[in-house]
């Protein structure tokens, strides 16, 4: 009975480790019916198994009742078992005693003060004493758990807020001045910041609004995760965060889905604050987190048929709705399969499934494509796209910059929690690809050497990256050269140098991004690299 009840914690505790719980209440799932829930469930477990064994104790029963009660209470582990591998002390103190009252005469034993005794007394140490402060032990604990998961966040954050962080800026002031002051900051980072301290609420009718929001890790030495980024983000935007592995993306996912508390700053979720309103800003939310938050013992019908079930789908409606899903995602042959069987790439598609069911107006998707195949992932690309197109907010972290280019209106690069710069892909393109990417295939040898001249000549400043077999790869800086120009040119060129083909192109998101997140790397692979 020992290990029934050391069982009845297992199931919470996976939920916590897996952030099943954590997107539960995300979902919309209130703290009192999730632990009373989980109480019931194991009361009536333990009662069922108390039953069986009072059953058996019974003498006016049919031996075929009783056996099929002893085989019964084969489900449940022997409680004199567990107690006899856990407490050999007892056990042993217990054996002193009884062997010292054999010693004494029978008198002694069944005295009146041994045999009269109320075993339902609360004045001595009887059962019932016992049992009353198991019960009051029980419900202090239940209470102390419903103050925790109600009021902790808001503990922790007057203490990071308050506490914490005013004894850092009082001791760190340089750090503080230059990591978090904003200086140095790119020009529309800066003007997204003004834009949204200066602006009422109000007009800025933005659903996802990040004020100066800071993330300190108080440890020695302290770790500066997140450094004072601003944003607004409007309905029916897809807003990307790019970034290396330790940038801070993930940590700015966890502030903004109300699993970790900011340092300093504020979120509004649909003009909810993340530091005040927590629950509000919970049930409006979607999140898909890094790693899948999934419970591996159920299957992929019957873990969405619960979130349905959380979010408010009528009861008739349910298994049309899950259905429909399922089949978006081609999901419907796996239906019926344990989570746990699922591949890496199935397991991204439920957990984002779950993500984008629910009647949300934001929807956090961190990293969702990892692990999929291109097919799934452009599956996934269109639900997305419907989903921002009906009015829904997303934000994505993602390594692929083509899924960003793809499905983000706006984005912005993240390094060293920081935001290196902001705004649309093409804007970005723009004004960080100071280059064009020109191939050319030139048909005879004997033009090869005048056609690099040539380039040289007429574009200075160009670079040649790769040569191969007539086919020539060319960086040409973009100042100075309109589209329209450098096109003319060549095919002005094209007779002149017998050229096969060529092609101009602007410089990939992809290489924007390496610019800013590792500047060092992207110097190093131009050498090698063919556009």
């Amino acid at each position: 009975m020992a290990l029934l009840i050391n069982g009845f914690c297992l199931l919470t505790v996976t939920e916590r480790t897996t952030k099943a719980k954590h997107i539960q209440f995300v979902s919309g799932v209130s703290v009192i019916v999730y632990w009373l829930s989980a109480l019931l469930c194991d009361f009536i477990i333990f009662f069922a198994s108390c039953c069986l064994v009072m059953v058996k104790k019974l003498t006016n029963i049919s031996n075929t009742t009783r056996t099929v009660v002893r085989n019964s209470l084969l489900l449940f582990p022997n409680y004199n078992l567990a107690k006899c591998v856990s407490q050999y002390t007892t056990i042993y103190d217990v054996k002193i005693l009884c062997t010292t009252l054999k010693k004494h005469p029978v008198h002694l034993n069944c005295s009146k003060a041994n045999t009269e005794k109320n075993i339902y007394s609360l004045e001595e140490p009887m059962i019932g004493k016992y049992l009353i402060d198991m019960s009051t032990a029980g419900f202090i604990f239940l209470v102390l758990i419903f103050f925790w998961e109600t009021t902790s966040w808001r503990l922790r954050t007057f203490l990071n807020q308050y506490i914490y962080f005013g004894i850092y800026k009082r001791y760190r002031k340089e750090i503080v001045s230059k990591e978090l002051s904003g200086q140095s900051e790119d020009e529309d980072v800066q003007n997204e910041r003004k834009r949204i301290l200066e602006q009422p609420q109000e007009l800025l009718d933005s659903i996802v609004l990040i004020k100066e929001l800071i993330k300190i890790y108080f440890k020695c030495p302290a770790i500066l995760a997140v450094k004072n980024i601003s944003l607004a983000i409007q309905k029916g935007e897809c807003f990307g965060l790019l970034g290396f592995n330790g940038a801070g993306k993930t940590t700015t996912f966890q502030i903004l889905t109300g699993e970790a508390s900011p340092t300093s700053g504020d979120v509004l979720i649909d003009g909810f604050s993340i530091t005040k309103d927590i629950l509000q800003v919970r049930s409006r939310i979607g999140y898909c987190p890094q790693f899948d938050a999934l419970l591996e013992y159920m299957t992929a019908q019957e873990i969405m048929i619960m979130y349905a079930r959380i979010w408010g789908v009528s009861e008739p409606q349910i298994k049309l709705y899950v259905n429909k899903w399922l089949n978006s995602l081609e999901l419907e042959s796996h239906a019926d399969r344990l989570i746990s069987t699922y591949s890496e790439g199935n397991k991204r598609r439920l957990s984002t499934a779950i993500a984008l069911m629910g009647r949300s107006s934001v929807i956090f998707l961190d990293e969702p494509s990892t692990g999929m195949d291109p097919v799934a992932r452009r599956l996934l690309w269109n639900i997305v796209t419907k989903t921002r197109e009906s009015g829904k907010a997303i934000v994505i972290t993602s390594h692929s910059m083509e899924e960003c280019d793809a499905l983000c209106t706006s984005l912005a690069i993240m390094v060293q929690g920081k935001f290196m710069c902001l705004g649309s892909p093409q804007h970005l393109k723009n004004k960080f690809g100071n280059i064009y990417i020109l191939k050319v295939k030139v048909k005879t040898k004997d033009k090869l050497e005048d056609f690099k001249r040539f380039v040289t000549t007429t574009f200075p400043g160009s670079v040649l990256k790769h040569e191969n077999q007539g086919i020539l790869n060319y960086y040409i800086p973009s100042k100075d050269n309109r589209w329209g120009k450098v096109f003319g040119i060549l095919e002005q060129a094209k007779e002149q140098f017998d050229l096969e083909d060529y092609s101009v192109s602007q410089i990939t998101l992809e290489q924007v991004f390496l610019t800013f997140a590792n500047p060092e790397k992207v110097s190093s692979d131009d050498e090698n690299e063919v556009p």
